[in-house]
């Protein structure tokens, strides 16, 4: 039995087929042009990167993983074949019909914020670090650093003494009124930021989170009150505190990223004269809940603090766990100031 091909028809399959593929391959072409121009904002601009997620359905076609493509963590077969086969042909065709993007000067923010922001309030983004500034205080309402391992310290001088902190703290935080962050001048700090430098050298990333507190104090037979300061005849709290969160992003193998929480007192002449710096740690979720800031919650939480001498031929030291509520800390204080 023999069947006779119908010369019309078969035109019309291949046609049909021919437009069918065109179709799928300008489908693809156009969601890698909406991907890569979303890479792009999202590199560039914090509210785009924080609602990312919310982005991709609205650009994709078909299904990819664009989230670990914007990470390089996708090492799946199709991932290999677009990155080896696709992405080059598309960079040649982009090359030929379209105007390529000048450089972009701003920083890359995924190196910023891997692991996010605290809030979203006012951005305003420094190729070293992010800030969120509090237009109620007019003062940041907290500064993200990411700290790597050829981090090194500046030494500010101010009112003859010398601060051996980051300008980043000094003038960013306070606006330039350097007066104002106390906590700067005391010798816990200097510790602490001893501390983070070393968690940097040893780790080789750290993301540091800081910023003021304004919480009320108490004295004996006496309401509740917060201090202001007179700016340019405008009334303005003073903080109290000033917190620093540290998110440990160890690049050595065997190691998971961890938190650490630490709170100073703004005042020269704080209740608390200890020097230890283990004394000054507190839960994570003591500084959300007293600044309503939301940070890292895929990192534990509890705070860690490495006591023994790290060593990268060994298995990672043991952490010893430590946490202290802010309460239990204040009724200390106040118990001693009474006796």
């Amino acid at each position: 039995m023999s069947y006779i091909v119908d010369p019309g028809a078969q035109s019309c399959a291949f046609y049909a087929l021919a437009g069918l593929t065109g179709f799928v391959f300008g489908a693809y072409f156009q969601q890698e042009i909406a991907i890569r121009q979303l890479f792009w904002m999202i590199k560039t601009d914090p509210y785009v990167f924080h609602h990312r997620r919310k982005l991709y359905p609205l650009l994709s076609t078909f299904r990819t993983d664009h989230e670990a493509r914007l990470w390089n963590r996708s090492n799946c077969l199709s991932s290999k074949i677009r990155d080896h086969l696709v992405v080059p042909l598309f960079d040649m065709v982009t090359n030929i019909f379209f105007t390529k993007r000048p450089e972009s000067l701003s920083p890359d923010l995924l190196d910023l914020m891997k692991y996010g922001l605290p809030s979203m309030e006012n951005l305003y983004v420094h190729k070293d670090y992010v800030v969120s500034q509090d237009l109620s205080t007019n003062a940041p309402k907290w500064m993200c650093e990411h700290l790597q391992g050829n981090y090194k310290k500046l030494t500010t001088e101010a009112d003859g003494d010398a601060l051996h902190l980051r300008y980043n703290d000094a003038y960013v935080l306070s606006c330039g009124a350097t007066r104002v962050c106390k906590a700067f001048k005391l010798e816990i700090w200097r510790k602490l930021e001893k501390h983070v430098s070393q968690m940097t050298e040893k780790f080789g990333s750290v993301y540091v989170y800081t910023g003021p507190m304004y919480l009320p104090s108490c004295r004996p037979d006496e309401d509740w009150t917060l201090e202001y300061q007179i700016v340019d005849w405008i009334p303005l709290p003073t903080p109290s505190h000033y917190f620093k969160v540290l998110i440990i992003d160890p690049q050595l193998p065997e190691c998971v990223p961890y938190m650490e929480g630490y709170i100073i007192d703004n005042k020269l002449n704080s209740t608390c004269s200890s020097t230890e710096l283990t004394d000054y740690l507190c839960d994570i979720a003591e500084i959300e809940r007293h600044t309503g800031l939301r940070f890292f919650e895929g990192v534990q939480s509890t705070v860690r603090f490495e006591k023994k001498q790290y060593k990268t031929e060994n298995q990672p030291s043991n952490l010893q766990y430590l946490s202290e509520s802010i309460h239990s800390m204040h009724a200390n204080r106040l118990r001693n100031h009474q006796l």
